[in-house]
């Protein structure tokens, strides 16, 4: 071709007056080569051009999700510098990411290699768009899906093919964009290249034109003086993780003690600690069931009520702020009602999905006033509704994909705005104020018209199921009704293991998916048979999560020791051990006065009432702030937060809470100092307080020395040993 014809040609393209070109041989694919391949170099990242303001005046769809705007972006701005169809080899796309000239992002290939050739030879070919020529993506197929690889492999090549609507396929193994769930397990590089790093699994995944195909790899090491573990089996539970543990090589930790079971469960169940004299009833129990029926008692106690609506206030927004006082106090009765009673998971679920009416007189109602528009109108925010019910009662995190396709899933912006579709007709009908900022009920009630407009295309959204298409609802009815009849069914793939996922996490401090609610096919189960297994026990035993806790409480993988063995000291995946956790504020603040006899007040809060039991998010003090309560404004479980700070220290160490039980006239030092209790009884009563067991040989000699030069002040030194155990790890943590 002449070269004033390439020039024409090249302006007609550009100016996007035609999208027709002809290559030599066969064309590249845009739709199926190009954009797979800047996804797999990162262009189109949320770190990179892809955000939704571009970087640098580039602008791309986040990994593809707009293909149109992509092909604008990239052949219709700034004249032909960013593709240049008359000379292919000065376009921008192809002189930056070979570090030609400078680009912030770094030298991404190299001249002549298969990505450069593959962008070349579209723009040279007229960097047309194949959009009506591109087959539909079917499925994408990954080789092979699963395998256990010996101590002998350290690397496997994978292979990834791509299934179309046309019934063609391609391999496109380097096409894809590959992570690894745990780079610490293994590592995946450009092309499919699996690079063991230790033992241990991990989830390889492929990304292909917004399709995702996942292998699980398990990694095997020979560890030198592993011998299979004696300890038996007590239900499905064991079997699980102890045939994994087996498969890895990693030894589990004996069973614990009497003494660390009794605290574990206790707190685990009831976020309490064992009275003295309950340590001493169980330690003097000889009958080999008794760790069984300790468990059967402790999940039909108050305190187990009081415990598990905490967990389940915090998830659901019980905060004045959004509730009203009354509704705080009336929302939190009735959610430890449910947990009393052991209303099943799917009732209880339902109950708050179809709540409608005034909040006061219908607690559940309140859960949709933390989704008003802006926080302060008059109707739910039925994209916020999307995010949160998905989060809680599925354990997905779909909001990426309100504004894009998710990058991480294969949720796309139809699937986000499908499901919002459900909540878009509430509305509230505010009530007055009364003596309080936050003191107003609210009615929630139902408009008889209300849509969806997708983003993008402008199009009405019908109320969409996820992977189950358009719900069939009938003009008058509630939508919401439609959604919670599926989202409870037995069938429903994630709701039961999200639910059984949480009940696990909330006794071992992990969740078989972690994080607990963030369920995806890149973060797959440590354990998925187990997960499956736990999911199908839940929906038999009719949703009853006393049920779940039972059968997880009474498996030995639950009573294993904290101590590690040698070839555990490094899982933190596998249950091989119990994990060390800080107690969180309300525990570690009704422990404190648990153990010091003085009860905490706390302003506007009848007397007597624990950090636990505190009805509304609202309540301030600095305690529990230093510890990170959450103020229940997030779905998210990551709102409490779990990590140690200075504030902490401070608190424990100088602050008046801890200060003022320890020196009251009320409290256990004053009691014990008081008393005709001898030394080795006090060094007793304060130990089994706060450690929950005796003290050992060396602590009952040091103590002894210590009480008995107290002399005249006998008070002053039980104050500074309570102080000392109150401060201790075994104290502020849960083993």
């Amino acid at each position: 071709m002449p070269r004033i014809c390439k020039i024409t040609a090249a302006l007609i393209v550009v100016a996007g007056l035609i999208d027709v070109a002809v290559a030599e041989n066969r064309p590249v694919s845009f739709r199926h080569e190009v954009l797979p391949t800047l996804t797999k170099l990162g262009c189109n990242a949320g770190t990179c051009h892809g955000t939704p303001t571009g970087k640098n005046g580039f602008r791309l769809s986040l990994r593809g999700f707009d293909p149109a705007l992509d092909r604008d972006s990239l052949t219709r701005e700034i004249g032909i510098r960013r593709i240049n169809i008359v000379e292919p080899e000065r376009s921008l796309i192809l002189l930056k990411p070979t570090g030609t000239i400078p680009h912030e992002g770094g030298r991404q290939f190299e001249p002549g290699s298969d990505d450069y050739r593959l962008l070349h030879d579209w723009i040279a070919a007229g960097a047309i768009d194949d959009s009506g020529n591109a087959p539909a993506l079917s499925a994408l197929l990954i080789t092979p899906e699963r395998m256990q690889l010996e101590p002998t492999q350290s690397s496997l090549a994978l292979q990834v093919t791509a299934r179309f609507a046309d019934g063609s396929e391609r391999e496109v193994t380097r096409l894809c964009k590959w992570s690894s769930s745990d780079d610490s397990i293994a590592t995946v590089a450009r092309g499919g290249m699996v690079t063991k790093q230790k033992r241990g699994e991990a989830a390889i995944t492929a990304e292909f034109c917004g399709r995702f195909a996942t292998a699980k790899l398990l990694f095997r090491e020979t560890v030198t003086g592993y011998q299979p573990p004696q300890i038996a089996e007590k239900n499905f539970v064991d079997r699980h993780v102890f045939a994994k543990l087996a498969r890895l090589e990693i030894e589990p930790s004996p069973i614990c003690a009497d003494t660390v079971f009794l605290r574990r469960t206790t707190f685990d169940l009831t976020g309490r600690l064992p009275e003295p004299s309950e340590v001493k009833a169980f330690l003097a129990d000889t009958q080999p069931d008794k760790r069984d029926r300790l468990i059967d008692q402790l999940l039909d106690s108050p305190a187990y009520a009081d415990w598990w609506a905490m967990k389940w206030s915090d998830r659901l927004g019980n905060n004045q702020r959004f509730t009203g006082v009354w509704g705080a106090m009336k929302y939190h009765a009735w959610i430890r009602s449910a947990m009393a009673e052991n209303v099943p998971e799917d009732v209880f679920a339902r109950s708050i999905l179809t709540a409608a009416g005034p909040n006061y007189e219908n607690p559940p109602a309140s859960f949709w006033r933390r989704m008003r528009i802006g926080g302060i109108g008059t109707e739910v925010d039925a994209e916020l509704a999307a995010e949160e019910v998905s989060q809680l009662f599925l354990g997905i995190r779909i909001q990426c994909a309100r504004c894009h396709n998710h990058p991480g899933e294969r949720w796309t912006q139809d699937d986000f705005h499908g499901l919002a579709a459900f909540f878009k007709r509430l509305k509230f009908k505010q009530g007055e104020y009364f003596n309080h900022t936050y003191d107003k009920e609210d009615v929630v009630y139902l408009l008889d018209k209300g849509d969806i407009q997708h983003p993008r295309t402008g199009a009405v959204v019908p109320p969409t199921l996820l992977d189950a298409g358009p719900a069939t609802i009938g003009p008058d009815e509630d939508r919401r009704i439609a959604f919670a009849n599926w989202l409870t069914a037995p069938d429903n793939r994630w709701f039961a293991r999200n639910s059984v996922n949480r009940l696990w996490y909330h006794v071992f401090g992990r969740g078989l998916i972690d994080p607990v609610d963030d369920v995806r096919d890149t973060n797959p189960p440590s354990h998925p048979e187990l997960l499956d297994e736990l999911a199908r026990e839940f929906v038999a035993s009719g949703f009853d999560r006393k049920h779940i806790l039972r059968l997880i409480a009474k498996s030995h993988t639950y009573q294993l020791d904290y101590r590690p063995t040698a070839t555990n000291a490094d899982d933190h995946k596998y249950f091989s051990h119990a994990q060390i956790r800080l107690r969180p504020a309300e525990a570690l603040l009704d422990a404190i006065s648990q153990a010091t006899e003085v009860a905490e007040s706390f302003p506007e809060a009848p007397l007597g009432v624990s950090a636990v039991s505190l009805p509304d998010g609202e309540f301030k003090h600095p305690f529990l702030e230093a510890f990170g309560r959450p103020a229940r404004s997030l779905a998210c479980e990551c709102e409490r937060e779990a990590t140690t700070n200075f504030q902490q220290a401070l608190q424990l160490v100088a602050g008046k809470t801890v200060a003022q039980k320890l020196r009251s006239n009320n409290g256990r030092a004053a009691r014990l100092a008081a008393s005709s209790m001898t030394p080795p009884e006090i060094i007793d009563d304060l130990y089994l307080a706060t450690f929950g067991r005796p003290a050992d040989s060396s602590e009952r000699e040091l103590l002894l020395t210590v009480l008995n030069q107290s002399g005249s002040d006998r008070r002053a030194v039980i104050e500074d040993v309570l102080w000392t155990l109150l401060n201790h790890r075994e104290f502020l943590f849960a083993y």
